[in-house]
């Protein structure tokens, strides 16, 4: 018997103790997010299947009701910056003492632009505590950065795009340099041999983890909104400012079958629905402006595809087949004003949407050709004419600030936001996120967005960064469309 063999084989299958982490952002902001990390959900249940006990850790998880409005998120920016100013905050060092108290052999961390300043701190600070421990980064950011391990030194290994399986052959201990996706170091070098492979079908992979959420009681446990479904992966669209066509890849969107979503909703709702659940956490970042929010429900099924609506057979066939079956499941979706029609419209409506989520980002036809929306001020408003109709409410996604908008550009989204009507606004700056094809773009143009620290990539700072053509009345007058915000009723 070759025991070297058996030994390493022994080694490869063995149980292992994994903790995928979601770090602390809105917390830092004076609100919370406790809504299930789907990226991370995936990789958990995936593991788990495999033979390993994964647990998800939300540091972003508050035991309340009530979530800070959008003007006080805008205002906790200044409080937000010190947290990264003192390594020692108490913050930092509660999620640093929960990890270690889980005793993991493998830490995960999904990633944004916006939180890899927390990922830093955290995970130097476990280096020190846990050497023998290894840490992974995955999620957009680390996706879309190539060189992110020459900026974490206490990260062991990044993984670019999807991460289930490159997660399982890391926690399996295969070879480092066979790996798809992953990225590590040899010495001082950066060895990457590119993303991961595409996984042949997401309808195979098991359903994201919604039961093994650490730290938490069970009566905390009872209000994580676990009610968010991944139907789609990737966007096929190319607006310069989003991250997702480099993410994903634009020629690589997959799409769920209509029977592997029906399949889905039943699990959630036979497993998870019921009259002990009483709080929707999934509007956590953008409530009405003018007064916190409680929100009274946590059946709301949130399909958190980059667009819903992408092929009409497809989403009509789900509406049909929801309809047909009787579900009675609220849900919301984001979508394109360019792919409804008026049936659409009214499946959706006959299926049980609550809310569709626009992102109209201007009322400028010529900002809209800038940043390659693909759609024309005219679909934008033929779309939520259709919506209203049909009576479904929308929420309306606005963002100033693109390199060169002007007052008059500026001023046309405020009128264009007025003339929609929609049940909520949710209005942001523009931030030009890291990957993007505006972020390289913008650094050509001789703009350091690479000097500035990460936590600055947040969308709701109420900063300029690339624009020096909007004036602060104007911008002002923009961010006071909040006042036309109607009662959300948690399905923002």
């Amino acid at each position: 018997m070759n025991l070297v063999c058996s030994f390493d084989k022994l080694t490869k299958t063995m149980s292992s103790r994994v903790l995928l982490v979601n770090p602390p952002f809105y917390r830092l902001l004076g609100s919370h997010y406790n809504a299930n990390s789907l990226g991370i959900a995936y990789i958990a249940s995936y593991l788990n299947k495999h033979g390993h006990d994964a647990w998800l850790y939300n540091a972003d998880f508050l035991n309340e009701t009530e979530f800070s409005n959008l003007t006080d998120l805008y205002g906790g920016f200044v409080d937000y910056k010190k947290y990264f100013e003192n390594k020692n905050h108490p913050i930092w060092r509660e999620v640093v003492e929960n990890i270690i108290k889980f005793e993991p052999k493998w830490i995960g961390y999904t990633s944004y632009t916006a939180n890899v300043s927390a990922i830093d701190i955290i995970s130097k600070k476990l280096k020190k505590s846990m050497p023998n421990v290894k840490q992974v980064i995955g999620g957009v950011h680390a996706t879309l950065d190539h060189d992110i391990l020459n900026k974490l030194s206490g990260i062991d290994y990044s993984v670019q795009r999807e991460g289930e399986k490159a997660m399982l052959s890391l926690v399996e201990n295969e070879p480092i340099e066979k790996i798809s996706g992953v990225v590590s170091r040899d010495g001082n070098t950066i060895i990457n041999i590119g993303d991961a492979d595409v996984n042949k079908s997401i309808d195979d992979l098991p359903f994201p983890e919604r039961d093994k959420f650490w730290n938490l009681n069970d009566d905390e446990k009872s209000i994580v909104d676990v009610s968010y479904i991944c139907s789609i992966r990737g966007c096929p669209y190319r607006c310069n400012y989003c991250s997702s066509p480099f993410h994903w890849k634009r020629n690589k969107t997959q799409y769920r079958s209509p029977e592997s979503v029906l399949s889905e909703m039943r699990h959630l709702k036979n497993n998870y629905w019921n009259i002990n659940k009483i709080y929707d956490y999934s509007a956590s970042a953008n409530i009405d402006s003018k007064a916190k929010l409680k929100i009274t429900d946590n059946t709301i099924v949130y399909f958190v595809d980059d667009v819903f609506t992408v092929k009409k057979d497809r989403v009509k066939k789900i509406l049909r087949m929801i309809i047909e079956e009787d579900l009675n499941m609220p849900w919301k979706c984001e979508a394109r004003t360019d792919h409804l029609n008026e049936e659409i419209c009214e499946l959706m409506r006959d299926a049980g949407c609550v809310r569709v989520k626009l992102g109209f980002e201007s009322g400028s036809d010529r900002i809209l050709k800038n940043i390659q929306k693909d759609e024309t001020k005219e679909d934008m408003l033929r779309g939520a004419k259709m919506l209203k109709d049909a009576k479904v409410p929308f929420t309306a996604y606005f963002m100033a600030g693109f390199p060169g908008e002007t007052d008059d550009d500026l001023k046309e989204t405020i009128n264009f936001a007025k003339d929609i009507e929609a049940d909520f606004y949710s209005l942001s700056v523009l931030s030009p996120y890291y990957g993007t094809k505006m972020y390289f773009d913008l650094m050509d143009q001789g703009f350091e967005l690479d000097k500035k620290p990460w936590e600055y990539f947040y969308h709701q700072t109420g900063d300029l960064m690339v624009n020096n053509t909007i004036s602060n009345d104007m911008l002002n007058e923009y961010l006071s469309l909040n006042e036309l915000n109607k009662k959300a009723k948690g399905y923002i």
